[in-house]
């Protein structure tokens, strides 16, 4: 239900936006689950992420923290596993021919659908069923440890045209072990077209 109160505020201020407003839309597909040296995944869940969102312009309203942008974005499986939803800020570098190539860090936090702490094999008290049922949850289910997670993220970007752009752009998701050791993480990988609306910053 929070994600979808998520989602539904996240589309809401995006349908909702005004033309003069400077910002931009964001929609990608990305590899769910990948092994990515951070995230020990690969192996629990499968298929693809849509990913979209939006971002705004750097906003310098927050100088104190380097103008960044804010950025607010959904990931749903399309196998019907762990999706989430996350915000947080981004600042954007610029190189090469005209500034049209950039790498933009971010961080931010998100909550997720999937599992977090599933029951353990080892409970006083089980029978062998249930111990059985138990251990194969545990070696199947992706179980991120919090509802709650960190989500940096690393964007590699071409601005293609003054509206339009490219990303070949990495996500993460985890609570760095502070909810208990339990913490597998999640990592995405993939590509994204970013169309930019008003002034362009």
């Amino acid at each position: 239900m929070a994600l979808k109160s998520l989602v539904l505020a996240g589309a809401a201020a995006l349908l909702t936006a005004s033309p003069a407003l400077a910002g931009e839309a964001l929609l990608g597909v990305y590899q769910h689950d990948i092994m990515d040296g951070i995230s020990h995944g690969g192996h629990f869940e499968h298929g693809k992420d849509i990913v979209f969102g939006f971002r705004t312009a750097s906003l310098d309203e927050l100088s104190a923290i380097w103008s960044p942008h804010v950025h607010f974005i959904v990931g749903l499986n399309t196998l019907g596993e762990t999706s989430y939803a996350a915000a947080g800020f981004d600042w954007r570098f610029k190189f090469g021919p005209d500034d049209r190539f950039y790498v933009e860090p971010g961080i931010g936090g998100g909550i997720h659908t999937g599992d977090v702490n599933l029951p353990s094999p080892n409970d006083p008290g089980l029978t062998s069923a249930q111990i059985a049922y138990r251990l194969h949850q545990w070696q199947t289910k992706l179980d991120l440890g919090s509802r709650v997670l960190f989500e940096p993220e690393l964007s590699l970007g071409w601005k293609a045209t003054d509206r339009w752009s490219v990303e070949m752009s990495w996500i993460h998701m985890s609570h760095a072990q502070l909810a208990g050791p339990q913490n597998p993480g999640l990592g995405d990988f993939g590509f994204r077209a970013v169309y930019r609306y008003g002034v362009d910053k």
